[in-house]
């Protein structure tokens, strides 16, 4: 089966049980009623109407049912079978098939908010190109990527992503390895330096010898990682089932009771029926949905129960740096002017040098100085100087643009306060980029990725949850930028120069020493990390899809305050999952003495059930107005 056969099969079994099963069912049950209201033909055919809804409505439920009795375990699904069982024994099928109806769209509720499936991870191997170009001799071969073999010299344009794991072995050029370690700012490649499948090249035209391939890169291994952890993840169980343990022996004992005391079997079967745990069933899923529905409005998308439940119990929260506290795209934070110039002069210099460089540093000096509405003349030469910086000329003058080794390369000596200068800016964590004008340093630009505005005061709230114990930052980036970053919105722990499998190890760390992680982060060197913490949380305005479909949360704004959102809903919608349950249990004890007593037939036991059902309903809809006051309590 092709995937595009797979996803067709997987959409049309998701269509069949949110509404295929539960309508078919209820046409069955409307058109037994019609003929048994009206007499229309006989006895047998309304009957068995009904009770093909009940087989037909009731089969995943059986199956799953006598899966459960087989392995010695009492749930909800072992509890519905023997009620549905005993009342077609007892002849009861139209009531029996109300319950499976009740059941099938209680079951499409589930399906729909815990268990919707996941896209395939595979999904994340579409950031390696499909065909690579191999270098033969004198030649360029276009060729299938699944075909490379190690010690192929491919051939990296810009703007291509790179297919493999491999060596620069001619060229320069500036690549982007956001996807895969997390660097906020692209990376200089030369001659020698290593590059990772998935990664983009920005400028440059780069020769690389393949080192690895296929199941072997980088990327691949990511995918690995994800798959792993996602399996090890073991389901929070169910608070009905664990209720029905030892709930179904006794309403089983009062069954049996109230026969022998009644001599009715309509008796055992109407207290079958009223307890049947439907309302335990949608207990949760209902205020689940509400919550969900809730955060939504928020722009924060939770994928099942399981993690509300989780959320209050975080004690570890680990956080990506790059595209989380920061924005993820370089930007000019100060301009230091030398030689008597203004800031703004210092920017029209470099402005004009970098007029037509792709560079993201360049383009970020660009979109600073139309800021400033600074007025940008064409260079009257230009010239890239890839992995180092520009040249251009301009009114005679020549002007250079970059770092120190490439000014000192051209010529150009840097006095003590200007390399002072540099200095102080990198244990700030901000690239430096000096500015030359007719052979003399005319300024520098320090360029940063910029924090979110709402970090600091998300970090604060954070703080003050009783439940958080750790706060640490996780980041690919050098140790300096992240100093920098947690000196500013006052963290007092992170890890730098992480790579996906080290931030993958440290959550597997955390866990060992018993703590709870919840990790947010949004590119794909986040999702092993992502899917091995008891809650990721990805920004997914930015996130890469990969993130978003490994995550148990989506933050769709990029506002971190979505977090607190989550965190703060969970406890309510835990609570309101505990009043249901309460209000379900009233339900039973009234129905249940009703019952034994001979008080309800099972048509009233079904409809007494499902009024039960009703109350849970309601009292879950109820989250769906719950606000948030200006300082985000509830």
């Amino acid at each position: 089966m092709t995937d595009k056969q797979t996803r067709k099969f997987e959409q049309f079994r998701e269509i069949s049980i949110l509404a295929i099963v539960p309508g078919i069912v209820g046409i069955l049950i409307l058109m037994s009623w019609v003929l048994s209201y009206w007499k229309i033909g006989p006895y047998y055919l309304n009957t068995g109407l009904a009770f093909i809804a009940v087989v037909f409505g009731g089969f995943q439920r059986f199956i799953a049912g006598f899966k459960d009795i087989y392995h010695r375990k009492i749930t909800v699904n072992v509890f519905i079978v023997t009620a549905l069982i005993a009342t077609v024994s007892a002849g009861e099928f139209r009531p029996a098939a109300i319950i499976v109806f009740i059941m099938a769209v209680t079951g499409a509720l589930e399906y729909y908010t815990l268990d919707k499936s996941r896209k395939s991870i595979r999904d994340l191997l579409d950031l390696s190109p499909k065909t690579a170009t191999v270098k033969s001799g004198e030649k360029e071969i276009s060729v299938n990527v699944s075909d490379l073999k190690t010690g192929d010299v491919i051939i990296i344009r810009p703007g291509e992503h790179i297919p493999v794991d491999g060596v620069v072995i001619a060229g320069a050029s500036c690549v982007n390895q956001a996807p895969i370690t997390g660097e906020s700012m692209p990376v200089e490649k030369v001659k020698g330096n290593s590059v990772f499948s998935g990664t983009f090249n920005e400028t440059g035209r780069l020769e690389v010898e393949t080192a690895r391939v296929g199941e072997d890169t980088t990327l691949a291994r990511i995918v690995h990682l994800v798959e792993k952890a996602q399996e090890r993840k073991a389901p929070i169980q169910n608070i009905a089932d664990r209720f029905t343990a030892w709930f179904l022996p006794v309403v089983l004992v009062l069954a049996v009771s109230g026969f022998f005391v009644s001599g009715n079997i309509k008796v055992a079967v109407s207290i079958l029926l009223v307890a049947c745990p439907c309302a335990f069933a949608i207990a949760t899923p209902t205020a689940v949905t509400a919550g969900i529905s809730n955060l939504a409005r928020r722009a924060v998308l939770v994928k099942g129960g399981k993690f509300f439940e989780q959320a209050g119990k975080i004690t570890a929260l680990l956080i990506d740096k790059t595209g989380t506290f920061t924005l993820g795209e370089p930007k000019v934070m100060n301009v230091i002017a030398f030689d008597g110039l203004s800031e703004n002069d210092v920017l029209r210099i470099a402005s004009i040098a970098e007029k037509y460089s792709e560079h993201p540093l360049a383009k970020s000096i660009i979109a600073f100085a139309r800021e400033r509405k600074i007025d940008i003349p064409d260079p009257d030469e230009f010239k890239i100087e890839i992995g180092m910086g520009v040249t251009a000329e301009w009114s005679g003058k020549e002007i250079l643009v970059g770092k120190e080794d490439f000014l000192f390369g051209k010529g150009i000596s840097i006095n003590e306060e200007i390399k002072q200068a540099v200095i102080d800016q990198t244990e700030q964590g901000k690239t430096s980029v000096l500015v030359t004008s007719g052979r003399k340093i005319t300024g520098l630009i320090a360029i940063a990725d910029e924090i979110r505005p709402e970090t600091l005061h998300i970090i604060e709230s954070l703080k003050k949850m009783d439940n958080i114990k750790k706060i640490v930052m996780l980041t690919g980036d050098n140790h300096k930028v992240a100093e920098s970053v947690a000196k500013k919105i006052r963290l007092d722990d992170f890890q730098a120069g992480l790579l996906p499998e080290q931030k993958q190890e440290f959550v597997k760390k955390l866990q060992g020493e018993g703590y709870i992680v919840g990790m947010i982060g949004d590119g794909i060197n986040d999702a092993p990390a992502l899917a091995m913490a008891d809650v990721g949380i990805a920004m997914g305005a930015a996130g890469t899809d990969t993130a978003i479909e490994t995550a148990d949360v989506i933050l769709m704004n990029d506002d971190l305050t979505g977090v607190l959102d989550f965190m703060r809903m969970s406890k309510i919608v835990l609570r309101r999952i505990k009043l249901n349950i309460f209000f379900s249990i009233i339900y039973n004890v009234i129905g249940l003495t009703l019952s034994f007593f001979g008080m309800m037939t099972p048509i009233l036991a079904v409809a007494f059930q499902e009024a039960g059902c009703i109350s849970v309903v309601l009292s879950s809809t109820l989250l769906l107005w719950v606000k948030l006051d200006p300082e985000g309590r509830f």
